[in-house]
């Protein structure tokens, strides 16, 4: 009788702390994505690019390194963007943000080839959030292999 109140009261123990036990889960999306083509006509041409986002609870991020000859392109549409008068140049970096209350709702930097941009979903609204994301598909687009030269 002993032995069988002893396993009950640790099946019981076992039970509860079971239940007590929570996990957090993070709900982050990621994707990423990297691809090199040789053409075979030039043996010296090639074409790479790397393509990040990362959509966590409470960051947007979106990081791209792509060919130098798409500088042009890739700069000409952040200043659609986000506009040439809030455009910070400094050392050949491109810098667009913003701040509410001293808190950065987002950053993005052009540096050469290499582009980041970050935004604090936490202080963004659904429809800034939802123009990043497009924004993030159009650069996507924009850094693809295309028949430039």
């Amino acid at each position: 009788m002993r032995t069988l109140i002893l396993i009950t009261a640790s099946l019981i123990l076992g039970i509860c702390t079971t239940i007590a036990q929570t996990t957090e889960t993070s709900t982050s999306k990621s994707s990423s994505e990297f691809s090199i083509t040789y053409d075979s006509d030039s043996p010296n041409k090639k074409f790479y690019r790397s393509f990040v986002t990362l959509d966590m609870d409470n960051n947007y991020r979106i990081k791209v390194r792509f060919m130098k000859y798409m500088k042009s392109d890739v700069k000409s549409y952040l200043i659609d963007q986000f506009g040439k008068e809030n455009m910070i140049v400094k050392d050949n970096t491109y810098f667009w943000n913003k701040e509410i209350d001293e808190e950065e709702m987002y950053e993005v930097r052009l540096k050469g080839n290499k582009l980041r941009i970050n935004l604090n979903k936490d202080l963004a609204s659904d429809k800034l959030i939802k123009r990043f994301v497009e924004i993030g598909k159009e650069l996507k687009s924009i850094t693809s292999n295309s028949e430039k030269s």
